[in-house]
């Protein structure tokens, strides 16, 4: 089958949704398809070049390839007759986080973006073939905003094979792209809370200089810097599935995440328990409270007390630690079933 693969890229931004593309791009030439990956560019100006941008993809025909997946908006505006769309979020800065800290403001520019956005989305994402989203987080979202069906399908971890336990140390680890949604701010400030004498790992790029500095000023105002190690650099797998296999446990608390994140999910292969926040989104899918993991409220103080009941009581971090292993391979999360149901 000749298969176009169709998304958005922040330039010299590099998340979890551009590395499930090429995972996918990689299963389908396993499986002996033509395969073409495009991306084009997501502006930071969500004024002119952004409506730019949606006039441009709305004019992209795939009619030459017997099937198109699209993910990231507005890739699913692109014109094909059996269009697959498996989207991880629509522009959420219109729809939930409207007029809130991480959203568009209510302002001229800012209704018109969420009209003409809104809009297109119910009619383009109504034209599909098949309409994916990765977790219920996104699909209840399309249904509440757009009235839109969709089917869930979770994304499978490339190589999640890899991922082992080593041992039970005295950090935890938090690796994901640093960035405000990603909340690691409040990770930093929970080392002011912690009791016990649990360190904190955070590895990730941060492409926003503004929000870099002000974590930088948290460790130095409050002289943590015996506490965390934080460094502003992409870890290779290598390094990644190495500090999984000793730590305590991962963080994972963005902010209305839309899947259970890939972090949970490596976490859980290493049989190590998660803490996240109860507002975190679709973390609530896959981590059990006191089970697999720790739900808190979002703020460093519930933070910091998670934190040190996985360093004080050991027994029980090792307990959850089995039951998210087990968790995680109960799912049966698998590439060959990811690919049938896309092709359908």
């Amino acid at each position: 089958m000749k298969i176009a693969l169709f998304n958005t890229v922040s330039p010299f931004i590099r998340g979890g949704a551009e590395i499930l593309v090429d995972d996918l791009y990689d299963e389908l030439i396993k499986r002996g398809h033509t395969v073409t990956l495009f991306r084009v560019p997501f502006p930071n100006n969500y004024e002119i070049p952004l409506m730019n941008l949606i006039l441009a993809v709305k004019l992209m025909d795939f009619s030459e390839y017997d099937r198109v997946i699209a993910f990231k908006f507005p890739a699913f505006y692109a014109v094909h007759s059996k269009k697959v769309l498996w989207f991880f979020h629509q522009f959420r800065q219109v729809y939930e986080l409207f007029d809130k800290e991480y959203g568009l403001k209510s302002d001229d520019i800012g209704l018109s973006l969420k009209e003409i956005i809104k809009h297109n989305d119910t009619k383009e994402i109504g034209n599909a073939h098949i309409v994916y989203t990765n977790a219920h987080e996104v699909t209840n979202r399309l249904k509440k905003y757009n009235d839109l069906a969709s089917v869930i399908l979770p994304p499978p971890l490339k190589e999640w094979e890899k991922y082992n336990y080593k041992e039970y140390g005295n950090f935890i680890y938090y690796p994901s792209r640093i960035t405000n949604l990603k909340r690691q701010h409040l990770a930093v400030e929970a080392m002011k809370y912690v009791k016990s004498d649990v360190k904190l790992v955070i590895d990730g790029v941060c492409s926003e200089s503004d929000y870099l500095e002000k974590i930088y000023y948290i460790i130095k105002k409050y002289k943590l810097e015996d506490k965390i190690i934080m460094e502003n650099r992409w870890v290779t797998d290598e390094e990644k599935i190495d500090k999984m296999s000793k730590c305590l446990g991962c963080l994972y608390i963005a902010y209305k995440e839309d899947s259970y994140g890939f972090v949970s999910m490596e976490s859980f292969y290493s049989s190590k328990p998660v803490i996240t926040f109860s507002d975190s989104g679709g973390t609530v899918e896959l981590i059990t409270n006191n089970k697999t993991g720790y739900f808190t409220d979002p703020t460093p103080q519930a933070l910091a007390e998670a934190m040190d009941k996985l360093y004080t009581n050991r027994e029980n971090t090792i307990k959850m630690g089995q039951a998210a292993r087990k968790e995680i391979m109960d799912r049966n999360i698998t590439w060959d079933e990811t690919v049938r149901r896309l092709l359908l």
